[in-house]
């Protein structure tokens, strides 16, 4: 039994049942994406901050708008092909499209690297610093010589693992040999875990309590040296561990080694004695150079605005009190800059040794840091917005990649035998593509020009 009007136009409708179906389909993306377009506009009008403008790369994102609209270009192409019966036509165009859809997933992934390497380090004053930790931020803890475990007997979203959550964190040359509360010398593994904790367990049933512990001290003074990820907190002669494990020894250092590319200084009241340009910092050369470029660009703005309030234009907030740094050296004092943010000039890949001749290097103290992370949602509003809205269309160009692909691999009996039903399918493939296409055409000057 066929299925009516898979091929030929309903007599009333003028359709076939696919391209209703398609069209009911994208009014549904219609609002989902409208709804997130509108949030986002609400969100930088409300925003209680400096709303991040410039910082992606423009470069990229200008390749791909040119490569998805090549792909909807081919992909009418390959559908006209396909009704002219030149079914080698057909064949290439469809693998073009589908070879752009590959490449501006390519170049996605290479600005979504950036952003995973590249951080902002909020200091105590509200000054922004961005650059690459080149060995990450680890916090090393030594002369432990306890260890304490808490094990729940009912269900908890934390338990003590020690094996998989502490001891990865030694520092090579560390013996895990302890001494339990009885006075057993163990090695502590899986196995010598798993006979502690049952014991530990079957005490704590028999004395009616809801959670057993363990403590283990230490034959020789420990070292370790872990990310703050891995941890809960800290002090000064006490570390938790993920699992609930918690070390008692000493705090031997904790603070941030970064290669700073840029100084945000619009969230500071005094912007000129930004915390950054402190003699244990980047000193007063730097400040210097910071003051030339907000002079250059306060002059620039009032020769070609002087109607304008300064204070109301965000790009000038950002080329004034952003100070983008280039070399490990400050430059002589002298109007400069160009007005991009450090994530378009910071080098997107090799970060670590390759970074340090062309940043100058600080560490920071414990004691000035508020907040860190890397440029991914966790950093502000502005970043988790662009991830959802960039990575749901990125879902798209993936989810139309594979249905066209299937259409050029998987369809050749049904373009030699029933060809236009064929090129009915590619006609609703090619309309879900122009749909992701102007999707990116809004994406693109809202998140990368504005």
């Amino acid at each position: 039994m066929d299925i009516p009007y898979t091929v030929h136009a309903r007599p009333d409708t003028g359709l076939y049942n696919a391209k209703v179906g398609i069209w009911l389909f994208l009014a549904s993306e219609v609002m989902l994406f409208g709804g997130l377009f509108s949030s986002y506009i609400f969100l930088r009008v409300g925003a209680d901050y400096p709303w991040p403008v410039h910082e992606l790369n423009v470069t990229l994102g200008c390749v791909n708008t040119v490569v998805l609209i090549a792909s909807s270009v081919t992909i009418v192409w390959a559908w006209a092909a396909l009704k002219m019966r030149k079914f080698g036509l057909y064949k290439f165009l469809m693998a073009f499209t589908v070879i752009c859809a590959g490449v501006f997933m390519v170049n996605k992934t290479f600005e979504y690297k950036a952003k995973f390497e590249h951080y902002a380090v909020k200091l105590s004053d509200g000054t922004i610093l961005t650059g690459h930790l080149p060995h990450g931020y680890h916090i090393k803890f030594g002369e432990v010589t306890q260890l304490s475990m808490s094990i729940p007997l009912k269900t908890a979203s934390i338990g003590a693992d020690p094996v998989n959550y502490v001891l990865n964190h030694l520092d090579a040359g560390a013996s895990p040999r302890f001494k339990t509360e009885d006075g057993k010398e163990v090695t502590l593994d899986a196995a010598t875990f798993a006979a502690l904790k049952a014991a530990a367990i079957d005490k704590a049933k028999a004395e009616k309590r809801d959670t057993a512990g363990i403590k283990l001290t230490a034959l020789a003074p420990l070292a370790f040296t872990v990310s703050q990820s891995d941890i809960f907190a800290y002090a000064a002669d006490t570390m938790t561990f993920r699992d609930g494990t918690v070390a008692a020894g000493k705090l031997t250092d904790d603070k941030m080694t970064i290669e700073v590319d840029g100084v945000d200084t619009r969230g500071v009241a005094q912007k000129e004695k930004s915390l950054a340009f402190d003699h244990r910092y980047l000193g007063e050369a730097w400040q210097k150079a910071y003051i030339a470029n907000r002079d250059h660009h306060t002059a620039e703005f009032d020769k070609n605005y002087p109607t304008r309030d300064k204070t109301k234009s965000a790009t000038f907030q950002k080329e004034a009190f952003f100070l983008p740094i280039h070399s490990a050296t400050a430059p002589a004092a002298e109007g400069h800059g160009n007005g991009h943010g450090a994530e378009a000039h910071a080098p997107a890949a090799d970060h670590g040794d390759a970074h340090g001749g062309h940043h100058p290097s600080v560490v920071l103290e414990k004691k000035d840091i508020t907040f860190f992370s890397n440029f991914t949602p966790k950093l502000n509003t502005y970043y988790a917005i662009y991830f959802t809205l960039t990575g749901l269309h990125g879902l798209h160009v993936v989810a139309g990649a594979l249905v066209l692909a299937y259409f050029l691999v998987f369809n050749g009996k049904m373009m030699r035998e029933d060809p236009e039903h064929l090129a009915n399918r590619v006609e609703v493939g090619g309309l879900f593509w122009h749909f992701v296409d102007l999707v990116w055409i809004f994406l693109f000057p809202l998140l990368y020009l504005l």
